[in-house]
């Protein structure tokens, strides 16, 4: 993300790796800026970890904005299996 210059915060798991957890994560949830640049952004990074869909709903910024995660599935090989849960917004509504 950070290569792309997305807007982004780290949350769950993997955040709590980052400041020193025990705990293994096997997922990224990030919280995201979805604006058209930050989401032009984003996508560049996702195809760059060879990330497809996983689940639904499909990757629409409507979902984003009404509070839904996307999910994703990397096969780059240095994020191989690694699921990114992206979303904007932290409650429904």
């Amino acid at each position: 993300m950070r290569e792309h210059h997305v807007q982004c915060l780290l949350m769950g798991g993997q955040a709590c790796v980052f400041y020193g957890a025990a705990e293994f994560s096997r997922d990224t949830d990030l919280a995201i800026l979805a604006d058209d640049e930050n989401l032009t952004r984003l996508k560049a990074a996702l195809d760059a970890l060879q990330a497809e869909l996983i689940a639904v709903p499909k990757f629409d910024p409507a979902h984003l904005h009404t509070g839904h995660s996307i999910h994703f599935r990397c096969h780059h090989p240095e994020a191989l299996r690694m699921r990114v849960d992206v979303m904007s917004k932290m409650c429904w509504g």
